[in-house]
């Protein structure tokens, strides 16, 4: 069996990255005989913490599971912190902050140095794979992508990044170290045009390797054993409206729009109105990360008090319960990315409230605009969401995959 090393952030707590982990291991698994090593960028070798090793089977098994311990249910409960508003990010220098993450790297280094060598020794590719990882998070991920790429060329294993996003500003350090790792990739797959354009401003000798492709997590109904399960089946009357929270102060760090939390816990406060007042049933959810789950417990709970018709999911710890969540819904009107995705992969009436241009991309490519939702101007655009159907997206989708599969093929040993 050859093995391929798939360098992501397949532990972080926003789940859509576990996700996007997930539904890659599944889409080479389609490919043939190939086990995967797991490398999360910041963290380490992972194999055992993913569930993808765990039994197949349908989405109920894989989330019933056996009773966990006590103590391993308190290991997994959800985090629920609120991010600073970020007065005291934006006064310290970027110099400190990219030195700080400096300093962090070089504590990891012995550790993960070792682990990435013998994952990179066992295996006859590697792939970095997954995620908004061309970015200048202050040197955190070129330091990190940097490591695996230079061990990968000191190893002479051919490199594959795979599915990434990417977008600038890059410092001039951070530069270097991305662009190193790209000039030394075989191939290129981004997840969007925007994400190709940058690339290539910043280096057009990249277009020879560089193609767009769609998210893997299109993949999620194979991945969950979800195809035979009709999950796209529209259901007449009273429908569960899936409402997908994310804490709007994210916005600051990924796009030019700006959300008061206040302003944007009113937001959907309207949209369960909505929901409630055609007759249907509401459920809120996050995709795990901390900051969702606190801005829901802090601005959105309050207002929905005593509001009948109205449930919120319990945060999310696994990639299965943030699938088997999105599962239960018959619509979702959402703002992460890897809410949208799986939804619309089940074949749900999927709505995306516009924040990043990732979003918009991927919406406009599955020729779905009219299912994107401006918070500017949206309460005839609810309204629409809550009665929608599902959009005609099916043969789009299909195409998608289907260049996915055999592009992970020509690149698999």
């Amino acid at each position: 069996m050859k093995k391929v090393l798939l360098a992501g952030v397949p532990k972080s707590p926003n789940l859509g990255d576990g996700l996007i982990a997930y539904t890659l291991n599944r889409i080479i698994s389609m490919r043939g005989k190939h086990q995967v090593i797991h490398f999360d960028l910041l963290d380490g070798r992972c194999d055992q913490s993913m569930p993808i090793y765990s039994a197949r089977g349908g989405l109920h098994y894989a989330l019933a599971g056996p009773p966990a311990s006590a103590a391993a249910q308190y290991a997994s409960a959800p985090a629920v912190k609120l991010n600073s508003a970020g007065s005291g990010k934006k006064m310290t220098p970027d110099a400190l902050r990219r030195l700080k993450a400096y300093w962090i790297h070089r504590g990891k280094n012995e550790k993960l140095n070792r682990e990435l060598q013998q994952a990179v020794e066992e295996s006859e590719a590697v792939f970095i794979g997954g995620g908004h990882l061309l970015i200048d998070t202050y040197w955190t991920f070129p330091l990190a992508v940097r490591r695996v790429a230079d061990e990968a060329k000191r190893q002479g294993k051919p490199l594959h990044i795979l599915l990434v996003g990417a977008r600038g500003p890059w410092s001039t350090q951070a530069r270097r170290w991305l662009l190193g790792a790209c000039r030394y990739a075989t191939s290129i797959a981004v997840r969007d045009e925007d994400s190709r354009r940058f690339l290539l401003d910043l280096d057009p000798k990249l277009a020879v390797k560089t193609v767009t492709l769609a998210d893997p997590a299109l993949f999620t109904p194979e991945a969950f054993g979800l195809t035979e399960a009709a999950a796209g089946q529209e259901k007449s009357g009273r429908r569960k409206i899936g409402l997908g929270v994310m804490d709007p102060h994210e916005m600051n760090r990924h796009c030019e729009l700006r959300w008061e939390r206040e302003a944007c816990a009113d937001w959907w406060l309207q949209a369960a109105k909505v929901a409630i007042g055609a007759g249907h049933n509401v459920s809120f959810f996050t995709n795990g990360a901390a900051s969702d789950n606190a801005f829901v417990e802090e601005f959105v709970k309050p207002r929905l008090s005593g509001l009948k018709g109205v449930e919120f999911t319990p945060y999310p710890t696994t990639v299965e319960q943030l699938v088997g969540t999105i599962a239960a819904c018959d619509t979702v009107i959402a703002q992460r990315l890897h809410a949208c995705i799986p939804s619309l992969a089940m074949g749900k009436p999927t709505y995306g409230l516009i924040w990043d241009r990732k979003l918009e991309n991927i919406f406009a490519d599955l020729g779905m605009k009219s299912q994107l939702i401006d918070f500017r101007e949206s309460r005839q655009q609810l309204a629409a969401a809550v009665d929608g159907r599902m959009a005609d997206s099916g043969p789009a989708i299909d195409a998608k995959k289907l260049q996915l599969y055999e592009h992970i093929g020509r690149i698999l040993p």
